[in-house]
Formats: structure tokens, C-alpha cells, sequence
């Protein structure tokens, strides 16, 4: 009896799985009437394509003539994020009579240009997190013996791409370009491209949901079209080789059916002409002799370099040759020992413009920054624009670019990590290029603890891994213990009238030990005395006048021979907030001012400071600053204002910058036919000090 209802139960188990396959095999292949096979195609293509990240990223698609998609895309706001139902806004989906229900359309609502963030553009998104559908009808027929990629310089934060109402895709990194070769799934005549972008963070993210600037989202930077060769160069990297900077090393990356047959590099204004021998996976190096003119501030010589596969066109390429290393307290380019005059710079456009979209803005904004005297950028906190870096090569500034490992992310999730590795991976892809950067930040005011230790020393090991000619480094943040130390050794008792000679403030953070170039955020002149003052019978007036007195008392102990750099410092104002400085107000653009000259003092006394990056060139959108009147959600740091205007800091800071030369040196002041050589920003009274 119990067998028989075995075996009974096993047929009615093979019929019904007999029915299940056949079910299975009509949804996916059945002859559906037009409308239903599109719904099925779209949830097809989400189970096969959801996991689908992109494909190998093209480098330096400006050099291969792509067709831009940018302008006005019609775009709808989804808070619940529910267009995808049925796959109604991937397949943008239109009613076609009066009698068909619709509740989502594209037609007749909210256009949205791209490239371009969505907060500066209408009302309604200034503070909106969250998805936003885009669409654009396009038409483009593959040249013979081509293939067509889609490419994205960047979408906050998570991007899923649909073409012909068919997953492509999905990219998650608000910063970073990606691409998918499209050639099989463009239809002739009219394509329709449907983009869900959605800006919402979340704990694991990197960035966290909480940063101190606007999550400007959509589709930040350009979408194109670019047509490449079957067979085509997909990424190269020249350079100056690390163990040998009398040769320059190229490596080169080919895709397609011929990548095994090799590559030529050619740079003709230093007679370069060489074939690259490249394995299965197309992948080759060369290393060729050759002294070209270094690239410095000073003389930003780049050189158009050519990298073809042997079989077809490639592209042209502006490269610059540079070394940089550290030797004790000092930052060596090129040999020679360098002071860091900079300034920490936001992708933010002037005049509300938003994320940066061009070469003009990117231009105007990093203007300010050679006007001030700079030699040096810090682009925080996340990967800035490729305009952006190409500007700087042209322009000689050295650059810090980095990733948005901001404050306390998840460091114990090895997502995270997969996450941040990613992100970095496809930004020193994107930029090996550019001789303009000289640092890889790692991490931005990360609060000290096993994790996080673990967390960035793997951060620093694949940064290293993926380049050998940069240093690494990170903005270290003040760690409560080491101000605890600070104010109960030397500030408590200056409050009350004891002097304590110099007012030493400790490093101790283990992330000096995993970086080439430790860097430290302080705000000695803003924060801590405001700090101080609200848990003290101390008036605010009488803490700041304090500290402001004896700032150029302060030496930063750092526990090694690193050049030290000092990544932010500053104070806030707005523009037109003028009060005598005497009285120590907040806000005003006299106390910014006195800020920064105290901070100068600071910079002229302390041992091994290789450079600055004072906070920051311009004001930014931030949902952080409440204070309305006067911060109206921006972080009023800033050197200039939102329309350029400069704060009385601004010339502050620049006297100081045309004082020093290249090496951190003042320049001599002739008296009487002799040369007199005035102190210098690192470290106590001496003729012609270097850095450290």
C-alpha cells in the first residue's frame, strides 16, 4: 500500500513537472500576441542581464568622434519607485487609444537635460533622493566592421539601462563611467533608450547617506554612442617607469578578434615609433628610452601620444611624464623637493550650475584656484570630472583625487570593501593618464577602530596594486582622544590664564603608518573653540580669542619621517557679512580672514609640512547647513562665493602662496643690495629651507 502511494505520488510529481517545463517553455518562447511578448522580453532580460555590471570600459572616448545623446530627455519622478511594474517606464510604454488605463507617462511632463544633475534644474528635486526614469529616442545604424558601445561618464547612484524595452544593465557608483557593447540590440531606425536612475544611499554604500554635500543625482556627466573597430584599443597606460624613469613604460589592452596580434605606440615629438607584442587576452607592455620634458606646475609639458591596434585606427591621447615620491618629510616631482600651495575643490559648477558638465565650467572653476597661486588640488571626495582632469593637466596643478570613503561606512562589510575597490578601480582606469595626479585618497575622516584599519589597508594595498607611480594617502580625522589630550594639556589652561609653552597636538591615528602621504583635517579656529565654548562657562568670544591667540603655538606630532600635508583648515563666511574683527563673529568675512592668517603662522612653524589644502576654493550646496540667513544649505567655506566673488580670505591665502617658490621657500627680500631670506612655512628661521 505505502509503495503503491509512492509511486503514485512520483508519476503526479513527473506530470506536474512535465507541465511546469512546458509552462516555463510557452511564457519564454510561446507565440504571444505583441504587447504580451514585450513584457515577457523585458522580465526575460532582467533574469538574464540584472547581475550584468558592464562590460570593459573604453578609455578616452572624446578621442574616438562619439555621437553625444545629450540634451533635454523627458523624464518622470518616481518616489516609490514602482515604474518598473510590468515593465511599463523600461519599456516606455504609452497609452495608444482613449480606452487604455495608464498611470505612467513620459509625454508632457518634466524634461531634464543631460548631461546634467537633476537638484539644480527644477524645484521640486533641490533635496529629492530617490528614482527618476529618463528616455531618449535615438537613431544609429553600426558602421561595417564596428562595434557600438553605450557609455555613461557617470549616474548616481544606481543605474539600470534598458534598450528596446530590454534590461541592458545595471552600475552601481555614482561617480565612475561604464559601458555596454550595444551592437547586437541596436533595431534600425528608431531606438529607445530608458534609464531608472536612483540616488538613494544606503549603509553599505559608499558614500554613506550622510555626507556634507548635496547627493546631486541623475545623469550627472555624458551619455555617448562611440563606434569602435572589431579589434580596438580599450585602454593603455604610458608613463614614466617607476624603477626607471629614463624609459617610459606603455601597456596596452586591446579587445576583439585580432587583440593577439599586437599594438603600436608612436609619440612623434620624441621620435617614438614601437610595436607592442600582446598575449591571448590582448594585453601588452613596451618599455621605450626616451627623456621628454617633465611635467610639473611650472611647465605642464604634455605630448600627444597615438596607440593603434596594428590592425586598424586608435586613438590619440595628451600625456604627460612626471615622477613623484617621498624622501623623509619631503615630496619629491620629479626629483626635487615640492610645497603643496593648494586648496580643497567640490564638482560643483559656479552660479548654481550643479556637478560640472564641460571643459568651460570645469575651466572656470579651477581659474580661481591658479589665481589664488595654487599648484595643487584636492578634488573631494569622490571622482571628479574627466574635464576636470584634463584641466589640470593643461593648467599645472598636481591633484589628490579620491573616493567617497566618507566618515564611517560599513567598514566591517566585505561588500563595502567590493564596493570602494570597485570604485577605485575604475577611477585610476578612467584617469592612469593624467600626469596631473599625483595622490590616490583612500578615506576621509574615518574614525579609528579595528575595521576601519583593516577596511583601508586593503583599500591601500589594491590601490598600489593597480598603480605603482602615485602615493597614496588620506585626510586622517581628529580623533576625540587626541583633542581630548589637546584641550585638557594646553587650551583648558590658556582659558583660564596658564600658559603652557607649545601646545603640542598628538597624531597617533594607525592610518599614518598605512599611507605615503598622511594628511590632516583640523579647524582649530572654527570648530574646536566653538566646541569648547558650549561645554564650558567660557563665552564664545573669550575661547576663540584664545585659541586664536595661540594657534601659532600649535606643532601637530606626527609619529614618523612622512611628509605631513595639512588636507583641510579654515572657517566659514558670507559673502558681504562684514563685522570688525575684534569681535570675533562667526560667519563675517574678517574672522575667515584671521583665521587664515593665524592658520599661515601655523604652516610656517610646523616641521615636515610638505603642503596644504586649506577648506575650500568654493562655497557648495549642503543639506547639512540649516542656518538659515546665513548658510541657506550651503557650506559657506569657501575662498569665493557661489558666483565667483572673492571673500577677504582669498587674498589672504594668495599673499602667502606668491611668497613661496616650488620648494616651500620664501623668496628673499633684497635690503641694501643683500638678499634676506624670511622664515619659512616648515619649520623654524633658516636661509632657503626646502619642505620638512
Amino acid at each position: 500500500m505505502k509503495s503503491a502511494l509512492l509511486a503514485a505520488i512520483g508519476v503526479a510529481s513527473l506530470v506536474l513537472g512535465i507541465a511546469l517545463l512546458g509552462i516555463t517553455g510557452w511564457v519564454w518562447f510561446g507565440d504571444w500576441p505583441q504587447e504580451a511578448k514585450q513584457v515577457v522580453d523585458y522580465y526575460r532580460s532582467v533574469a538574464e542581464r540584472g547581475a550584468h555590471t558592464g562590460d570593459p570600459t573604453l578609455q578616452d572616448v572624446y578621442a574616438r568622434q562619439p555621437t553625444s545623446l545629450g540634451g533635454r530627455w523627458p523624464a518622470v519622478i518616481d518616489p516609490y519607485g514602482r515604474g518598473d511594474l510590468g515593465g511599463i517606464a523600461p519599456r516606455a510604454q504609452e497609452p495608444r487609444t482613449p480606452s487604455d488605463l495608464a498611470e505612467f507617462s513620459f509625454e508632457n511632463g518634466l524634461e531634464l537635460a543631460v548631461p546634467g544633475d537633476w537638484n539644480s534644474q527644477d524645484p521640486r528635486l533641490v533635496f529629492y533622493q530617490g528614482v527618476v526614469w529618463y528616455k531618449r529616442a535615438f537613431e544609429h545604424e553600426t558602421p561595417e566592421a564596428q562595434r557600438t558601445f553605450l557609455w555613461f561618464g557617470a549616474a548616481n547612484y544606481d543605474a539600470q539601462v534598458y534598450l528596446n524595452g530590454k534590461l541592458v544593465g545595471r552600475h552601481v557608483g555614482g561617480f565612475t563611467p561604464f559601458n555596454w557593447d550595444v551592437t547586437d540590440r541596436l533595431r534600425t531606425g528608431e531606438n529607445v533608450l530608458v534609464v531608472r536612475v536612483d540616488s538613494t544611499m544606503l549603509e553599505g554604500d559608499v558614500p554613506t547617506p550622510l555626507t556634507d554635500w548635496l547627493n546631486y543625482g541623475g545623469l550627472t556627466r555624458d551619455v555617448l554612442l562611440v563606434d569602435v573597430p572589431e579589434t580596438h584599443v580599450r585602454a593603455h597606460e604610458v608613463s614614466l617607469a617607476p624603477d626607471d624613469p629614463t624609459r617610459i613604460r606603455a601597456r596596452v589592452a586591446l579587445a576583439g578578434p585580432g587583440r593577439a596580434r599586437g599594438a603600436r605606440v608612436s609619440i612623434p615629438e620624441l621620435g617614438v615609433d614601437v610595436h607592442v607584442d600582446t598575449d591571448a587576452n590582448g594585453r601588452g607592455e613596451a618599455r621605450i628610452a626616451a627623456s621628454p620634458t617633465r611635467w610639473s606646475p611650472d611647465a605642464p609639458k604634455l605630448y600627444d601620444v597615438h596607440v593603434s591596434a596594428t590592425t586598424g585606427p586608435g586613438v590619440v591621447d595628451t600625456v604627460g611624464f612626471r615622477t613623484i615620491e617621498t624622501h623623509g618629510h619631503e615630496l619629491l616631482l620629479n626629483g626635487e623637493p615640492i610645497f603643496l600651495r593648494g586648496i580643497s575643490v567640490h564638482d560643483e559648477a559656479l552660479r548654481g550650475g550643479g556637478r560640472i558638465r564641460d571643459r568651460a565650467q570645469a575651466n572656470e572653476l579651477l581659474r580661481h584656484a591658479k589665481d589664488l597661486g595654487a599648484n595643487f588640488v584636492r578634488l573631494a571626495h569622490y571622482t571628479h570630472s574627466q574635464h576636470t582632469l584634463r584641466q589640470a593637466d593643461e593648467m599645472g596643478l598636481l591633484v589628490w583625487a579620491e573616493i567617497p570613503v566618507y566618515w564611517a561606512v560599513a567598514f566591517d562589510d566585505p561588500v563595502t570593501l567590493e564596493k570602494a575597490e570597485n570604485q577605485m578601480s575604475e577611477m585610476i582606469e578612467r584617469d592612469y593618464n593624467r600626469a596631473s595626479i599625483g595622490l590616490w585618497g583612500i578615506g576621509n575622516e574615518t574614525p579609528v577602530g579595528e575595521d576601519r584599519n583593516r577596511f583601508l589597508r586593503e583599500l591601500a594595498s589594491h590601490v598600489r596594486a593597480l598603480d605603482d607611480t602615485r602615493l597614496v594617502t588620506a585626510a586622517l580625522v581628529t580623533d576625540p582622544a587626541e583633542l581630548g589630550e589637546f584641550v585638557r594639556g594646553h587650551y583648558l589652561p590658556a582659558l583660564l590664564g596658564i600658559e603652557t609653552g607649545e601646545w603640542i597636538y598628538p597624531m597617533h591615528d594607525p592610518l599614518y603608518e598605512i599611507v605615503d602621504v598622511p594628511a590632516l583635517n583640523e579647524y582649530f579656529g572654527w570648530y574646536y573653540s566653538g566646541a569648547i565654548a558650549a561645554l564650558t562657562p567660557f563665552s564664545s568670544h573669550h575661547a576663540r580669542r584664545v585659541m586664536i591667540d595661540h594657534i601659532d603655538r600649535i606643532r601637530l606630532e606626527h609619529p614618523g619621517t612622512k611628509p605631513l600635508v595639512i588636507s583641510e583648515t579654515g572657517a566659514g563666511a558670507r559673502l558681504g557679512m562684514r563685522v570688525p574683527e575684534e569681535r570675533l563673529a562667526v560667519f563675517s568675512e574678517e574672522y575667515q580672514a584671521l583665521v587664515y592668517r593665524k592658520q599661515i603662522e601655523l604652516f610656517r612653524n610646523q616641521e615636515g609640512l610638505a603642503g596644504a589644502s586649506p577648506w575650500l576654493l568654493k562655497d557648495f550646496r549642503s543639506p547639512l547647513r540649516m542656518y538659515q540667513g546665513v548658510q541657506d544649505y550651503r557650506n559657506r567655506k569657501g575662498l569665493v562665493d557661489d558666483d565667483g566673488r572673492h571673500k577677504l580670505a582669498f587674498d589672504v591665502l594668495r599673499e602667502f602662496y606668491e611668497e613661496l617658490d616650488e620648494k616651500g621657500t620664501l623668496q628673499p627680500v633684497h635690503e641694501g643690495g643683500s638678499e634676506v631670506w624670511l622664515d619659512a612655512p616648515c619649520g623654524p628661521r633658516r636661509p632657503k629651507l626646502r619642505s620638512g
